[in-house]
């Protein structure tokens, strides 16, 4: 659901070799991976160093899609939603499961995993060309109103405490980028990996990198970006319903969908969050997409290290102090 892919300083789809630092700076572009884009960057001491980290990145990916997936049934997500009452899970899918209600919690419902059920009710009035009635989003609203599940104290078992089906890709999703981006930097002679994993764009080493957030209203790739921010070993994230959305009958409506009232979300068209973790700038972009501005900005500022730019559907810029001090000196 993440549409406004920022766009990297340009570098082309070959290697780059930097005689001062006597490095190599290595770049490559995937389909398809998690259902969306995937680009990369290793700067490393050597061309055999930087296609070793690449290979421990793509095997971090395809090992927590194995965790995390909700389209694989055999994906321990998968198992367990497939079964009743308390399992067992592995350290990392509890830790997600714990950090996906610590969220709802934070976001005011605003994220919640089990939204997928109100995309399904869109979906059918699509077909149908006639928006869901009242009575259709009401009933589905109290189900996500249910205590969803719950996670022991040391994460090691979950129980599901509801059959409404769970969607953690607003925070899964850059989970991953985090730990593929730390896999191929942890290898020596790597001194910066950048993840971009669908608009999901983790960075780490020892310098930075400038991110251009595209304009939601623009129809073309190369328009001018909106703003640019200077990151290190920082990440970001860009949601926004404005591109994507229901066609009912002669309406169309956002993508995203408000898990509180069960209608489209339509005062934001592009929220673009900051933070120290992926996994951080991924819910709070989605969170961000629903909320009114002015109630994400003060979300942000209640956390520490957190940006926030939003351009409401009216076109109307919005962004925070620390956001603002990450701009690029540039603009």
């Amino acid at each position: 659901m993440l549409h406004f892919i920022p766009n990297l300083m340009r570098i082309p789809d070959w290697l780059h070799r930097t005689p001062r630092a006597r490095s190599v700076l290595y770049h490559k572009h995937f389909e398809r991976v998690l259902g969306t884009v995937l680009e990369l960057q290793i700067r490393a001491s050597s061309l055999e160093v930087a296609r070793k980290a690449e290979t421990a990145l793509l095997a971090e990916i395809d090992r927590l899609e194995c965790v995390f997936s909700r389209f694989m049934p055999d994906s321990q997500l998968g198992r367990w939603q497939g079964n009743e009452g308390e399992q067992n899970v592995s350290l990392e899918l509890g830790e997600l499961l714990r950090n996906a209600l610590h969220w709802m919690d934070f976001t005011r419902g605003a994220f919640n995993p089990a939204s997928d059920a109100l995309g399904q009710v869109w979906k059918a009035a699509e077909r149908l060309g006639v928006a869901p009635s009242s009575e259709q989003l009401t009933s589905v609203l109290e189900s996500l109103k249910s205590p969803l599940y719950c996670v022991s104290k040391d994460a090691r078992t979950a129980t599901r405490l509801s059959d409404v089906p769970l969607n953690f890709n607003a925070i899964a999703k850059g989970w991953i980028a985090d730990l593929a981006c730390s896999a191929a930097f942890a290898l020596e002679g790597v001194t910066k990996v950048m993840v971009n994993l669908g608009c999901d764009l983790r960075h780490q080493g020892d310098s930075g990198l400038e991110v251009a957030i595209a304009h939601p209203f623009s129809s073309v790739d190369n328009a001018p970006p909106i703003t640019r921010v200077r990151i290190q070993n920082q990440a970001v994230a860009t949601s926004g319903g404005s591109r994507q959305g229901f066609q009912v009958g002669a309406e169309w409506f956002s993508h995203v969908l408000d898990p509180r009232t069960g209608l489209p979300a339509h005062s934001v068209a592009s929220a673009s969050v900051l933070a120290d973790e992926c996994s951080v700038a991924d819910v709070l972009a989605t969170a961000f997409s629903v909320l009114e501005p002015l109630e994400s900005l003060e979300l942000a500022d209640s956390l520490a290290r957190v940006g926030c730019l939003l351009v409401s559907s009216e076109g109307t810029v919005y962004s925070n102090a620390f956001w603002k001090s990450a701009m690029s000196d540039e603009q």
